[in-house]
């Protein structure tokens, strides 16, 4: 962090080094009557509500099996 001055504060960018990928816009969920228009940052068909639950895993811990 770089200061300028007392009240100025300047950051340096959190560049990762690529751009988040991106979806088609003005794609809508996937679930019947549903309007919802999804993010371009949404991979998913489906918007929050009506994404079809999956099994979670805590990170760091491995698949049973």
């Amino acid at each position: 962090m770089v200061s300028r001055g007392e009240e100025t504060i300047v950051a340096e960018p959190l560049a990762t080094g690529h751009a988040p990928r991106t979806y088609q816009r003005g794609r809508v969920c996937k679930e019947p009557g549903c309007t919802t228009t999804l993010s371009i940052y949404n991979k998913s068909k489906y918007c929050y509500a009506h994404q079809p639950i999956g099994a979670s895993r805590t990170r760091g811990q491995r698949k049973a099996g």
